[in-house]
């Protein structure tokens, strides 16, 4: 049984990674400049890299050069927006389900952008997903979108970005060499938009290096290697249905660590994006059935 389902076992605890990397991120920047520690983050994982990707950075052409790295200017931008938006916030379980309207985002932007028509099930998972954000958005009987989810939106919105640059330009790159180079990217922008407009701490706590070290290797580096393994011994459907159980794993990380209010509203509006999220990343044969039966 566990041979059988290795793979998935393995995302999962991939998924888990992911949501503990909230948390790691969120302990490192209480000392350190936001921004400066997703460059400091970034650049050294993008190093741990660099001797298993240097052999295929060297073949790689001009033009992949050069698709990876403006690429990586916008997984920069987005990285920056996201860990401001979680710097003054400890609603992470809230704030991941809103992240993860990406997947959602993306498809719009694709039609938009290249003229890729959205699967017919985007159609029915939309309004759903809309309402969820409604509901998030209902605090106190009224309807209020505050501030730090605005900005969980506006890395939503970077993140779909990143995700159909970086599938229509760079899908034909080896997978190790674009993450190096994109990782490096992240850690280059990002370090320097620190240097010229935050202020780094003249002392910083030893347990600091121990969050950004653990941001680094299990958050980024193992976290990537671990997927690659899992998606190789795994259906791309079930993968993508196991990964969407990051912000599941965050809200009740951030409940236990942050004690974040689990509300009517927020459980409601959580739960019909994620219904929302799941009824898209259903394997076509299976939704196409569904519609079938509901024109019955």
């Amino acid at each position: 049984m566990l041979e059988r389902y290795r793979g998935e076992i393995i995302l999962l605890f991939v998924t888990i990674s992911a949501a503990i990397g909230w948390f790691f991120s969120k302990y490192a920047i209480e000392a350190l400049p936001s921004v400066g520690f997703i460059g400091l983050r970034f650049f050294l994982a993008a190093l741990v890299f660099l001797p298993f990707s240097y052999g295929q950075l060297r073949r790689l052409s001009s033009q992949q050069v050069i698709n990876a790295l403006l690429i990586g200017c916008v997984f920069a931008i987005f990285l920056g927006v996201w860990i401001l938006a979680i710097t003054n916030n400890t609603n992470f379980g809230e704030g991941a389900f809103l992240t993860s309207l990406s997947m959602l985002i993306a498809p719009l932007l694709a039609w938009v952008v290249f003229k890729q028509k959205p699967q017919s099930s985007f159609w029915i998972c939309l309004p759903i997903a809309i309402l969820g954000l409604y509901f998030l958005a209902l605090g106190n009987n009224r309807f209020d979108l505050s501030s730090d989810n605005s900005l969980y939106l506006l890395t939503s919105l970077l993140a779909a970005t990143y995700f159909i640059l970086n599938h229509h330009y760079a899908r034909h790159i080896p997978v190790l060499p674009l993450t190096t180079i994109q990782l490096a990217m992240v850690g280059i922008l990002c370090g320097l938009y620190s240097i010229f407009m935050e202020t780094w701490p003249a002392d910083i706590p030893n347990e600091t290096w121990g969050w950004l070290a653990a941001s680094v290797l299990i958050a980024t580096n193992f976290r990537f290697l671990l997927q690659t393994l899992g998606q190789k011994y795994s259906s791309v459907s079930n993968a993508a249905l196991i990964m969407l159980l990051e912000p599941v794993w965050t809200l009740f990380l951030s409940m236990i660590i942050f004690h974040e209010p689990l509300t009517t509203y927020k459980a409601l509006g959580c739960g019909l994006i994620f219904i929302a999220l799941i009824f898209y990343r259903l394997p076509k044969e299976k939704v196409k059935l569904f519609l079938r039966r509901k024109k019955h």
